[in-house]
Protein backbone atom coordinates (compact mmCIF):
# COMPACT_ATOMS: atom_id res chain seq x y z
CA UNK A 1 0.00 0.00 0.00
CA UNK A 2 3.03 2.38 0.89
CA UNK A 3 4.43 1.86 -2.77
CA UNK A 4 1.09 2.66 -4.26
CA UNK A 5 0.68 6.24 -2.48
CA UNK A 6 4.19 7.44 -2.82
CA UNK A 7 3.89 6.00 -6.60
CA UNK A 8 0.47 8.00 -6.98
CA UNK A 9 2.06 10.73 -5.23
CA UNK A 10 4.85 10.81 -7.88
CA UNK A 11 2.22 10.81 -10.40
CA UNK A 12 0.51 13.41 -9.01
CA UNK A 13 3.63 15.83 -9.41
CA UNK A 14 4.75 15.01 -12.85
CA UNK A 15 0.41 15.74 -13.42
CA UNK A 16 1.08 18.51 -12.15
CA UNK A 17 4.18 19.68 -13.29
CA UNK A 18 2.84 18.94 -17.42
CA UNK A 19 0.11 20.98 -16.98
CA UNK A 20 2.28 23.86 -15.48
CA UNK A 21 4.59 23.51 -18.23
CA UNK A 22 1.36 23.78 -20.89
CA UNK A 23 0.06 26.88 -19.03
CA UNK A 24 3.44 28.94 -18.83
CA UNK A 25 3.76 28.23 -22.51
CA UNK A 26 0.03 29.25 -23.11
CA UNK A 27 0.83 32.26 -21.26
CA UNK A 28 4.11 32.72 -23.39
CA UNK A 29 2.20 32.67 -26.72
CA UNK A 30 0.10 35.25 -25.51
CA UNK A 31 2.32 37.91 -24.12
CA UNK A 32 2.69 40.77 -26.20
CA UNK A 33 6.10 41.97 -26.93
CA UNK A 34 5.41 45.37 -28.75
CA UNK A 35 3.38 48.93 -28.18
CA UNK A 36 0.13 48.80 -28.91
CA UNK A 37 -2.05 51.67 -29.54
CA UNK A 38 -5.72 51.24 -28.51
CA UNK A 39 -7.67 53.99 -30.53
CA UNK A 40 -11.24 53.52 -28.68
CA UNK A 41 -9.35 52.58 -25.13
CA UNK A 42 -10.69 48.73 -25.26
CA UNK A 43 -8.08 46.08 -25.36
CA UNK A 44 -8.82 42.78 -26.85
CA UNK A 45 -10.95 41.31 -23.43
CA UNK A 46 -12.99 44.20 -24.27
CA UNK A 47 -12.05 45.58 -21.07
CA UNK A 48 -11.13 49.87 -20.48
CA UNK A 49 -7.31 50.47 -21.14
CA UNK A 50 -7.25 53.47 -18.56
CA UNK A 51 -3.69 55.03 -19.08
CA UNK A 52 -0.39 54.66 -21.08
CA UNK A 53 1.83 52.00 -19.18
CA UNK A 54 5.02 53.24 -17.89
CA UNK A 55 6.79 50.07 -19.22
CA UNK A 56 7.93 48.28 -22.41
CA UNK A 57 5.84 47.71 -24.14
CA UNK A 58 3.91 50.51 -23.94
CA UNK A 59 -0.15 50.80 -24.15
CA UNK A 60 -1.02 54.24 -25.84
CA UNK A 61 -4.59 55.27 -26.05
CA UNK A 62 -5.63 57.59 -28.81
CA UNK A 63 -5.71 57.63 -32.72
CA UNK A 64 -3.76 56.24 -34.99
CA UNK A 65 -2.64 58.80 -37.72
CA UNK A 66 -0.07 57.28 -39.65
CA UNK A 67 -0.89 53.71 -40.02
CA UNK A 68 0.64 51.02 -42.22
CA UNK A 69 -1.53 48.08 -43.49
CA UNK A 70 0.75 44.98 -43.87
CA UNK A 71 -0.91 41.47 -45.11
CA UNK A 72 0.89 38.40 -44.02
CA UNK A 73 3.19 36.78 -46.32
CA UNK A 74 1.45 33.34 -45.94
CA UNK A 75 -1.61 34.93 -48.16
CA UNK A 76 0.91 36.79 -50.78
CA UNK A 77 2.92 34.04 -51.66
CA UNK A 78 0.96 30.90 -51.11
CA UNK A 79 -1.38 29.25 -53.47
CA UNK A 80 -4.70 27.84 -52.36
CA UNK A 81 -7.04 25.08 -53.53
CA UNK A 82 -10.71 25.27 -53.19
CA UNK A 83 -11.46 23.00 -49.79
CA UNK A 84 -8.55 24.18 -48.04
CA UNK A 85 -7.81 26.24 -44.88
CA UNK A 86 -6.89 29.56 -45.73
CA UNK A 87 -5.26 31.59 -42.89
CA UNK A 88 -6.16 35.54 -43.32
CA UNK A 89 -3.73 38.19 -41.11
CA UNK A 90 -3.75 41.62 -41.06
CA UNK A 91 -1.36 43.83 -39.36
CA UNK A 92 -1.74 47.22 -38.50
CA UNK A 93 0.80 49.40 -37.13
CA UNK A 94 1.41 53.44 -36.52
CA UNK A 95 4.60 54.69 -38.45
CA UNK A 96 4.81 57.35 -36.55
CA UNK A 97 5.04 56.31 -32.69
CA UNK A 98 5.92 52.72 -34.01
CA UNK A 99 3.70 50.65 -32.56
CA UNK A 100 0.99 48.02 -33.14
CA UNK A 101 -2.66 49.47 -33.67
CA UNK A 102 -5.52 47.84 -32.29
CA UNK A 103 -9.23 49.34 -33.18
CA UNK A 104 -12.63 47.88 -33.15
CA UNK A 105 -13.12 49.94 -36.03
CA UNK A 106 -11.35 47.02 -38.17
CA UNK A 107 -13.68 45.02 -41.04
CA UNK A 108 -13.25 42.25 -42.87
CA UNK A 109 -15.08 40.37 -45.82
CA UNK A 110 -14.65 38.19 -49.15
CA UNK A 111 -16.35 38.58 -52.45
CA UNK A 112 -15.92 36.45 -55.28
CA UNK A 113 -14.90 38.09 -57.88
CA UNK A 114 -16.69 35.87 -60.62
CA UNK A 115 -19.92 36.21 -59.32
CA UNK A 116 -20.24 39.03 -56.53
CA UNK A 117 -21.68 37.16 -53.49
CA UNK A 118 -19.67 37.36 -50.44
CA UNK A 119 -17.53 34.16 -49.31
CA UNK A 120 -17.21 35.66 -46.13
CA UNK A 121 -20.03 38.19 -45.02
CA UNK A 122 -19.02 41.44 -43.31
CA UNK A 123 -17.87 40.71 -40.25
CA UNK A 124 -15.95 43.43 -37.89
CA UNK A 125 -14.38 43.68 -34.28
CA UNK A 126 -17.27 45.68 -32.09
CA UNK A 127 -18.76 43.14 -33.26
CA UNK A 128 -18.22 39.99 -31.78
CA UNK A 129 -16.68 41.41 -28.36
CA UNK A 130 -18.76 41.18 -26.17
CA UNK A 131 -20.92 38.46 -27.21
CA UNK A 132 -21.50 35.61 -24.78
CA UNK A 133 -20.29 32.52 -26.10
CA UNK A 134 -18.52 31.53 -29.06
CA UNK A 135 -18.71 33.99 -31.92
CA UNK A 136 -17.75 34.33 -36.02
CA UNK A 137 -17.00 37.80 -35.59
CA UNK A 138 -14.00 39.18 -37.17
CA UNK A 139 -11.17 39.50 -34.18
CA UNK A 140 -7.23 40.42 -33.10
CA UNK A 141 -5.03 38.35 -31.03
CA UNK A 142 -1.38 38.24 -30.42
CA UNK A 143 0.67 35.35 -31.97
CA UNK A 144 3.07 33.53 -30.83
CA UNK A 145 6.03 35.94 -31.41
CA UNK A 146 3.76 38.26 -29.24
CA UNK A 147 2.86 40.49 -32.39
CA UNK A 148 -1.04 41.79 -32.98
CA UNK A 149 -2.45 40.85 -35.67
CA UNK A 150 -6.16 40.61 -37.60
CA UNK A 151 -7.17 37.17 -38.29
CA UNK A 152 -10.00 35.00 -39.85
CA UNK A 153 -9.48 31.32 -40.61
CA UNK A 154 -11.49 31.02 -44.15
CA UNK A 155 -12.91 27.27 -44.69
CA UNK A 156 -13.25 27.31 -48.95
CA UNK A 157 -15.14 24.09 -48.11
CA UNK A 158 -18.08 24.40 -50.95
CA UNK A 159 -16.37 27.20 -52.45
CA UNK A 160 -15.98 26.95 -56.85
CA UNK A 161 -12.02 27.43 -57.94
CA UNK A 162 -11.98 31.20 -59.13
CA UNK A 163 -11.01 34.73 -58.44
CA UNK A 164 -11.39 36.20 -54.71
CA UNK A 165 -11.18 39.39 -53.28
CA UNK A 166 -9.87 39.50 -49.30
CA UNK A 167 -10.71 43.12 -48.27
CA UNK A 168 -9.92 45.01 -44.90
CA UNK A 169 -10.86 48.53 -43.89
CA UNK A 170 -12.07 50.83 -41.38
CA UNK A 171 -15.72 51.57 -41.03
CA UNK A 172 -17.10 53.36 -36.98
CA UNK A 173 -20.38 51.51 -36.56
CA UNK A 174 -21.73 50.32 -33.29
CA UNK A 175 -21.99 47.04 -32.34
CA UNK A 176 -25.34 45.39 -32.81
CA UNK A 177 -25.34 44.23 -29.26
CA UNK A 178 -27.01 45.26 -26.07
CA UNK A 179 -24.64 44.01 -23.64
CA UNK A 180 -22.05 46.32 -25.63
CA UNK A 181 -21.13 49.97 -24.50
CA UNK A 182 -21.58 52.68 -26.69
CA UNK A 183 -17.87 53.10 -28.47
CA UNK A 184 -16.12 56.33 -28.64
CA UNK A 185 -14.28 55.75 -32.19
CA UNK A 186 -11.02 58.16 -32.60
CA UNK A 187 -9.14 58.09 -35.52
CA UNK A 188 -7.98 55.25 -37.95
CA UNK A 189 -5.72 56.87 -40.30
CA UNK A 190 -4.63 54.73 -43.01
CA UNK A 191 -4.03 57.33 -46.00
CA UNK A 192 -1.11 58.75 -44.37
CA UNK A 193 0.71 55.40 -44.34
CA UNK A 194 2.81 53.32 -46.49
CA UNK A 195 1.42 49.76 -48.12
CA UNK A 196 2.58 46.83 -46.21
CA UNK A 197 5.83 45.76 -47.95
CA UNK A 198 5.94 42.90 -50.28
CA UNK A 199 9.28 41.79 -51.45
CA UNK A 200 9.24 40.19 -54.80
CA UNK A 201 12.78 38.36 -54.58
CA UNK A 202 11.06 36.57 -51.71
CA UNK A 203 9.12 34.23 -53.97
CA UNK A 204 6.07 33.68 -56.65
CA UNK A 205 3.11 36.26 -55.39
CA UNK A 206 -0.32 34.86 -55.93
CA UNK A 207 -1.68 37.52 -53.91
CA UNK A 208 -1.74 40.78 -55.18
CA UNK A 209 -2.79 43.57 -52.86
CA UNK A 210 -4.54 46.63 -53.74
CA UNK A 211 -5.52 49.86 -52.14
CA UNK A 212 -8.40 52.90 -51.88
CA UNK A 213 -6.68 55.43 -49.35
CA UNK A 214 -10.16 57.50 -50.18
CA UNK A 215 -12.02 55.15 -48.35
CA UNK A 216 -9.05 53.60 -46.59
CA UNK A 217 -9.73 50.13 -48.05
CA UNK A 218 -6.79 47.51 -48.68
CA UNK A 219 -8.08 44.03 -50.45
CA UNK A 220 -6.07 41.03 -51.25
CA UNK A 221 -7.11 39.21 -54.91
CA UNK A 222 -6.20 35.77 -55.31
CA UNK A 223 -7.56 32.65 -57.37
CA UNK A 224 -8.65 29.34 -55.66
CA UNK A 225 -7.10 27.05 -58.16
CA UNK A 226 -8.96 23.45 -58.51
CA UNK A 227 -8.08 20.84 -56.11
CA UNK A 228 -5.31 18.32 -57.06
CA UNK A 229 -6.70 15.17 -58.45
CA UNK A 230 -7.23 12.58 -55.83
CA UNK A 231 -7.94 14.90 -53.00
CA UNK A 232 -10.60 15.21 -51.21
Amino acid sequence: MRKLCVGAIALAVVVVACLQAVANRTAAENVLTESVVYCEGYDMGGLPVTEQTTEFPYSYVGPALNVEVDWSDNIIFHQFAAGAKVRTEVILHDLTIGAAVYTLSAHFMIVCMDTGIDAVPETYIAEGLWVDGPSDAYSAEVNEPGLLLYGYNWDTRGLDPGNYRLIFWIEDEQPDNPAAPIIQFTDVDLKSGAPGDTDPSAGAIFGFVGYDFVTETSWVDMVLIEKPNGRK
